[in-house]
């Protein structure tokens, strides 16, 4: 741990900015080999300032530096350096790339050839969650880790679609690894830990400050050679990742939504701004050079009766959650008859309850 408290105490050096610590760096090394001749004569060359060179000539721990190592010792959590061999090459590869990631689970075995960052609104449709799904599990089927922050919404929708499709997700967090936010998504990373990872740049036991969440997500798209944004308003935190993505010079991928709604703003916008417009799995899998094999294509629609090919056509049609009360009076079936189109076209996998009395297309 002696190494970490060394690196720690470089994060933590007054005055010196990510650029100061990225030319000790290359100026110096590992800090666990600095001595104090090499920095008397970084301050002396002017590489870092008095403040700096003192604090990092000191024999005094880092902040919370017992607290850290507790965290790390009771979690299982690992770290590596952007130094360091095994620390994700994408990623190392980005302008201010984190000088520690930590991590729990197994990052290197998590991140394969191909990676894709999934981001959205907290606040997803049905019509959302269900596209997510219906785009990511095939791309996690064909071998594409998703990457994502685990936050409510779409990044839960993204992570449990990988999941179920027995495919890796790794969970980019804005906190200390000893804890997972929001607490409801506990399972969750517990689920995600049995074949991908989390991670975050911010030591165990850090504060959980707002403005970490929107850092974090360079992390995201650092990750990953493409990120897709499948709803979200305009001011949605997921176009800040697009922001990141197009400065890294990933790809940028966007679900289409209806215009009219705050939603779809976010993705529409993207698209006019020249991201790639996605309608199903092979539009990615495609500029990723990856074929789905027979057994992943999706399958045909089944044979549907007259009541059912009514109600869907509605769905498609309207393109948004519709509720049973309003279905009644489109349609113009009684309850019974309407109840029994709905509970066929759920188990036929083409329309998905999405909550409360409201149905939407898969």
């Amino acid at each position: 741990m002696d190494r970490l408290k060394n690196w720690i105490k470089l994060k933590t050096a007054p005055g010196l900015g990510m650029q100061g610590m990225s030319r000790l760096l290359q100026t110096l090394g590992d800090p666990s080999g600095w001595n104090p001749d090499l920095l008397k004569a970084a301050f002396q060359q002017q590489y870092i300032i008095r403040t700096a060179y003192d604090w990092l000539a000191s024999k005094d721990d880092p902040p919370g530096w017992q607290d850290i190592c507790r965290c790390m010792d009771n979690c299982g959590i690992a770290y590596t350096t952007v130094l360091d061999n095994d620390y994700p090459e994408l990623l190392k590869s980005i302008f201010n790339p984190p000088l520690v990631l930590y991590c729990r689970g197994s990052l290197s075995s998590a991140l394969q050839r191909w990676n894709l960052g999934v981001v959205g609104t907290r606040k997803p449709s049905g019509y959302g969650k269900a596209m997510t799904g219906e785009i990511v599990a095939p791309l996690a089927k064909a071998g594409i880790t998703i990457v994502s922050g685990l936050a409510y919404g779409i990044d839960t929708c993204a992570h449990k679609a990988a999941l179920k499709a027995g495919g890796k997700t790794v969970a980019v967090l804005a906190h200390g690894l000893e804890q997972v936010y929001p607490p409801q998504n506990r399972k969750l990373a517990e689920e995600i830990l049995s074949g991908g990872a989390l991670v975050s740049e911010y030591e165990p036991g850090s504060k959980l400050d707002r403005w970490n969440f929107s850092i974090r997500n360079r992390i995201i798209s650092g990750l990953s050679q493409g990120v897709l944004v499948t709803e979200g308003p305009i001011t949605s935190g997921a176009l800040i990742t697009a922001k990141y993505a197009l400065d890294q010079n990933r790809d940028i991928y966007a679900l289409p939504g209806q215009v009219n709604l705050p939603n779809a703003q976010g993705p529409n916008h993207l698209i006019k701004q020249g991201a790639k417009l996605v309608t199903q799995p092979e539009d990615i899998l495609q500029d990723f050079g990856i074929e789905l094999q027979p057994p992943q294509q999706l399958d045909l629609f089944p044979e549907l009766s007259e009541a059912e090919q009514k109600v869907l056509d509605i769905f498609r049609k309207e393109q948004r959650d519709i509720s049973f009360d309003e279905l009644l009076l489109l349609t113009g079936f009684n309850i019974g008859q309407l109840s029994i189109a709905l509970l066929n076209l759920e188990l036929k996998g083409l329309l998905l309850k999405s909550g409360g009395n409201l149905f939407t297309l898969r």
